[in-house]
């Protein structure tokens, strides 16, 4: 794939990293690379004698490998790490036109992130990412080394904004011995802007954008500029505004397809293929001082700041109710806050103990806020609104301090990095339905529906350390790794919480030593294998131990007893990388014990709980490549292939477990250099999903989609991104479907419809972006 660094100045992004960098059309080189040899921007320009800045001439191609930051805690070359992770950079996500979480992974087999589509999440949110059969609060996501709120039954882990954001990585598989509990499943981190970005060696910068995709009819505009206030002070400023409508599934259908569509059109109820009309607006500010006094200092204070508003006229309960209420209109509304505020010093001495010293104090705020107002007539004909609330914080205090240094002990040498890593979390869940009869007057209150759990504090503080050991010229690299996790929750339940005997809120304290061990021998300059085991650790979630709502029909009862959730994992892979190109093939199996069950109920009960699984086993192979032909054309692909098994206890029946299908990426770019021009075809090619955990869950079908993307950098400050996602309009259900009941009662199929879950027809997406 083709990046163009200024008008008539070509310059090949490499087709490189292991673990995944461009596994489908993600080939663009990164720009943090440590590579001595990689141009910056001003070895693409050159200065007149007057001073002014023109266009360089063409470059050589140069094949450039990506960096992780996130897979080790330093930045490291992705084809010489123990692991297999996924890096998407900003101008994967300018060139793609990524601005939610599902689209970040469209090109990334065996990933997978979900849309919600039901009644009790109207919003059209996403629930969190799905890495190698684990998902939801299983994978740890950060925004610049922040926590990203857990999922809640009523609510989302849809925190995340792509603007400004010059790096998403993705860990694949457990990495819990450098980032601690809830990365059982993998990582999803963020890193944004800083003003070194934008100024590049100059005293001002900026960029600036305008998008727009027909998906959600959402157009975005954002900037941000940085100034260079004096020889050691920088700052950098960044807005941008998002507007969306509800998705517009073309090819879902209004009748239901197999669920049928018991909904009621003449209240006003749409077609079960629609989503409720929404409008969602999305603020985010972005602002960082950066102070270095000396060489060996870095001082940055930072303040992010994200706020997403969604209106929707819900139309899913007009009409009769059970009790004979007619309701009229429902107007729904949801609020989420995302906040950090960080004050981050790094020291560098040029000698002493340590080689580095990293220390970051951050403070995150976090709010989900739901709300809605229901207008309705009695059986007996009195008027009345029902006003509900829905309200959940959660606020970290996070302390991360990390060291690394290099030694050498005879021929070995030891590249080491250890530290703290904590953090306490105030959790607090709401709930509060009011309801007013306009024609008595009379007003009632109800508190703690939904799926109430007892609020609580939680506790991380952990301290770890990894050893890369250099061997033989550093041919061999053995990594052991090991790491000391302390977990706390204690409850706090409020006058609204309902005890059940026995099962009554209690302070959880548990602790784990996590191991792991990574290999890399490098044959040659060309051939490369490596190999790695890993361990897992996952506390319950204060809503898996403490939910309690007791039910006319049925109890959500508390679990005050789980386990915490661990996971033995084990891979390898075989690399080979050329001047023209690459192939990595990754083999994996993890062996995950106690996995907690949602909502399991008990034969001969009307209570819905959570409970351990025995185990979760799941295997795999990922395969990756790419090859530029000559220097305008090149050729890239990527596949995933996963199985697994779960049994409820040791002497259960087997069950499949939900996993992605089979699915190939395969991508073919082609540069027009005399019109500063690139084009590119991406192909996804899925399998039927063959196997379900349920025994009657849906098995959505295989199918293949094409999507086309240009670039055009038509002024040296000015290019011009446009794409056509799936070109033939083609009918297919995301993996988000899978494993739903096929035998729905009425209200599923009424207010959870399968249509919701189809994907995206034909889509337009265009941007246009400045440099300054």
């Amino acid at each position: 794939m083709q990046l163009y660094k200024g008008l008539g100045a070509p310059k090949l992004a490499a087709i490189a990293g292991c673990a995944f960098l461009c596994a489908a059309p993600y080939a663009q080189a990164q720009q943090a690379a440590v590579n001595t040899d990689t141009e910056t921007d001003a070895d693409l320009q050159q200065t007149s004698s007057d001073g002014a800045i023109t266009a360089a001439e063409p470059q050589p191609v140069v094949l450039l490998d990506g960096v992780t930051i996130v897979a080790g805690r330093a930045p490291a070359s992705l084809l010489e790490i123990p692991a297999n992770v996924s890096v998407v950079d900003d101008e994967d996500l300018e060139k793609y036109g990524i601005s939610d979480m599902q689209q970040v992974i469209r090109y990334i087999p065996g990933v997978d992130v979900a849309r919600q589509s039901n009644s009790t999440d109207p919003f059209n949110t996403f629930g969190g990412f799905t890495i190698r059969g684990v998902s939801g609060n299983r994978v740890l996501m950060l925004s610049d080394g922040s926590r990203v709120p857990e999922r809640i039954t009523d609510g989302t882990r849809d925190y995340l904004d792509f603007n400004f954001v010059k790096q998403v990585e993705m860990v694949r598989g457990p990495a819990s011995v450098l980032w601690g509990a809830d990365a059982l499943g993998g990582v999803v981190a963020l890193e944004t802007l800083d003003p070194e970005d934008l100024l590049k060696g100059r005293r001002m910068g900026g960029q600036a954008g305008l998008s727009y995709d027909s998906f959600t009819q959402s157009g975005t505009g954002s900037g941000a500029v940085a100034y260079q206030l004096t020889d050691t002070i920088s700052a950098m400023f960044a807005f941008s505004r998002h507007a969306a409508s509800e998705p517009e599934l073309s090819n879902a259908r209004d009748d239901g397809g197999s669920y049928g569509c018991p909904r009621d059109f003449s209240a006003g109820q749409l077609g079960c293929g629609q989503f409720d009309d929404t409008d969602t607006q999305t603020y985010r500010g972005l602002a960082k001082v950066v102070w270095t006094p000396t060489i060996a200092h870095r001082l940055e204070l930072s303040a992010d700041m994200m706020k997403r508003s969604t209106e929707v006229d819900y139309t899913g309960n007009r009409g009769t109710q059970s009790n004979g209420d007619y309701v009229n209109d429902y107007d729904r509304n949801l609020d989420l806050d995302r906040s950090r505020f960080a004050l981050e010093h790094t020291w560098t001495p040029e000698t002493g103990l340590l080689d580095q010293l990293k220390t970051v104090f951050a403070y995150a705020p976090n709010t989900y806020d739901r709300s809605g107002r229901e207008y309705g007539v009695t059986s007996t004909g009195d008027s009345y609104i029902t006003d509900d609330t829905l309200t959940y914080t959660e606020d970290f205090f996070e302390l991360d301090i990390q060291a690394s240094k290099f030694f050498e002990t005879g021929p070995a040498g030891h590249d080491v990095i250890f530290g703290f890593d904590g953090d306490y979390s105030v959790l607090d869940y709401t709930r509060i339905d009011q309801t007013t009869n306009l024609t008595t007057g009379a007003s009632t209150e109800t508190r703690a529906g939904g799926f109430n759990f007892a609020n609580s504090d939680n506790r991380r503080a952990d301290v770890y350390l990894q050893d890369t050991v250099g061997l033989f010229n550093n041919s061999l690299e053995i990594t052991p790794g090991v790491r000391f996790a302390t977990y706390r929750l204690e409850p706090h339940p409020d006058a609204d919480y309902k005890v059940v005997a026995g099962s009554e809120p209690r302070v959880r304290e548990d602790t784990a030593l996590l191991k792991s061990l990574g290999a890399l021998y490098r044959f040659n300059d060309t051939w490369s294998v490596w190999g790695k085991y890993g361990e897992g650790f996952k506390m319950p979630t204060a809503q898996q131990l403490y939910t309690s709502l007791p039910g006319s029909f049925f109890n959500l009862t508390p679990a005050p007893d789980l386990d915490p959730e661990e996971v033995a994992n084990y891979e390898a892979g075989i690399r080979a990388q050329t001047a023209a190109g690459y192939v990595s093939l990754t083999g994996f199996y993890a062996d995950y014990t106690n996995f907690i069950q949602s909502f399991y109920n008990p034969p001969g009960t009307s209570d819905y709980t959570y409970r351990n699984l025995s185990s979760v086993e799941v295997w795999g192979v990922e395969l990756e490549g790419a090859y530029a032909v000559n220097d305008n054309l090149h050729l890239t692909g990527s596949l995933a292939w996963q199985r697994g098994v779960q049994k409820a206890s040791a002497d259960a029946d087997t069950k499949a477990h939900t996993l992605p299908p089979l699915t190939a990426i395969l991508g073919v770019s082609y540069l027009i250099p005399d019109y500063n021009l690139s084009l590119e075809a991406v192909t996804t090619l899925a399998a039927p999903v063959s196997e379900v955990s349920s025994d009657d869950g849906f098995k959505p079908g295989g199918y293949a989609l094409l999507d086309v993307f240009g670039q055009w950098q038509f002024t040296e400050k000015a290019r011009l991104n446009f794409g056509v996602k799936n070109v033939f309009d083609t009918r297919y259900f995301d993996f988000g479907a899978a494993g739903r009941t096929m035998s729905p009662s009425t209200a599923v199929a009424a207010q959870s419809p399968l249509e919701l879950q189809t994907g995206a027809g034909r889509t337009f997406s265009a941007s246009l972006n400045l440099t300054f």
